[in-house]
């Protein structure tokens, strides 16, 4: 494969990339072009000109992020487990119930981008989306995703911090510079703990979540302990079950990170995974319009995101009446993948209803369990979650063109590979 096909020789080298090679490769490397290192020790100054990402690169990190690669198995017995599946699309990286919460942002010379892949369905029965492709026809579905679902939402790069308190000030020299694309996963934790919520306080498990800053008295669920439909002594307390949503959703951004750091490798790219940005300022809490989210105060004078207006919402206020409407906003978003026209894995539709139609939907007593829990904590506290905020950030990864010539200066051989040496080559030949 050649560019005379359209396609950089550059593409076939980093599809043909060991995975184990990449795993072992995987290193931070800071220094791009058109950057400068001001220090005493390793002072730098790259003699080339900030170059940004192509197209075709920038896409293959977008998709191998958080791409779309075709319909989740979901092979477990429906009526035991399946009810707590979200949704049928699956991504590049695991989430629990297949709930997919986490969402891609990003920055680049051209803009601040969001990638919507839910408008993207695969076509009922796609399993895979890449195999029997040849190369070129790989290049160019990956590419078509990527336009179809990216969306700007401003043009030139995301206004992040620049200076304490947003960003640490060892990140200020090379983080978010011309030529870079910064990635930027946001988690909606709105949505796995209503759906968690649905396991914890169904009949079978009936816990008893209590809130331990008001000496351990139930959480909204008192009339359900009365009655015994909540089992009084399975106790598990507020922050024990935001303890779990949490490390259960941030790992999410892990898995998103570490997919663009082997794509860094294959495709011969510099870059690192960092949380020098203090979430709030990233996302438009501080003194910065960062990525343009909606804040509101909790009882407690706080602020806590909620969302990018009419792209990616927490299920809670302002964006519904209340957490009743919130809970049922949610769960009509959930049980509408089972609809028949939406698309599932099997190979018949008569398979697709038998199973579907074997999933057990909530019994109505849970749903106010529900309700009522959701519904004590934004009374309560005048928010939802309690100790975590809807819209969640922790780490960011860039992507750029590696200076070589830093390493050759400072380093012995080893600090970067191969495909790091012929990028440029292969990639970008006019610059090579």
């Amino acid at each position: 494969m050649d560019e005379s096909h359209g396609v950089p020789p550059g593409l076939q080298a980093a599809l043909e990339y060991p995975l184990f090679q990449s795993v072992f490769d995987r290193k931070s490397r800071r220094v791009g072009w058109g950057m400068t290192v001001d220090s005493e020790v390793i002072e730098y100054s790259s003699p080339h000109p900030a170059l940004p990402l192509s197209e075709l690169e920038e896409a293959l990190l977008v998709m191998a992020a958080t791409g779309l690669n075709g319909l989740a198995l979901a092979d477990m017995d429906p009526k035991r487990g399946m009810s707590t599946v979200v949704q049928w699309t699956n991504r590049t990286w695991p989430s629990a119930c297949s709930n997919h919460g986490t969402e891609l942002f990003w920055s680049n010379d051209d803009g601040l981008w969001w990638l919507d892949i839910f408008k993207l369905m695969p076509e009922p029965g796609e399993i895979s989306t890449l195999s029997g492709k040849g190369m070129e026809a790989q290049a160019e579905w990956i590419v078509d995703l990527y336009r179809r679902a990216r969306v700007q939402l401003h043009d030139g790069r995301a206004p992040l911090p620049t200076t304490l308190p947003g960003l640490f000030d060892f990140n200020q020299w090379n983080a978010n510079k011309p030529g870079t694309t910064l990635f930027i996963p946001i988690t909606n934790m709105t949505m796995e703990y209503i759906n968690v919520l649905f396991i914890y306080l169904a009949r079978s498990y009936g816990f008893n979540i209590i809130d331990e800053r008001h000496g351990g008295r139930s959480a909204g669920l008192d009339e359900f302990v009365k009655t015994g439909r909540i089992r009084e002594e399975r106790v598990m307390t507020m922050a024990e079950l935001e303890a779990r949503i949490l490390s259960m959703m941030v790992v999410e951004q892990g898995f998103i990170c570490q997919n663009l750091n082997l794509a860094l490798q294959a495709l011969g790219l510099g870059g690192w995974t960092f949380t020098g940005y203090l979430p709030k300022f990233v996302m438009g809490g501080g003194d910065v319009e960062g990525l343009g989210f909606r804040f509101e105060t909790a009882k407690d004078g706080s602020t806590f995101a909620v969302g990018r207006d009419g792209y990616l919402e927490a299920f809670t206020p302002p964006y519904y009446a209340d957490m009743h409407e919130a809970v049922d906003a949610f769960m009509a978003m959930k049980w509408a993948a089972l609809e028949p026209e939406v698309p599932k894995p099997f190979r018949d539709q008569p398979t697709n209803e038998s199973f579907t139609g074997a999933i057990p939907r909530p019994h109505p007593d849970t749903v106010e369990c529900v309700k009522a829990y959701c519904q004590y904590v934004w009374d309560t506290y005048g928010r939802f979650p309690l100790t975590i905020d809807p819209m969640f950030q922790r780490l960011t990864t860039q992507a750029q063109h590696i200076d070589c010539g830093f390493y050759d200066k400072y380093y012995p051989p080893g600090a970067y590979t191969e495909q790091h040496a012929e990028h440029m080559r292969l990639w970008h030949p006019e610059h090579a």
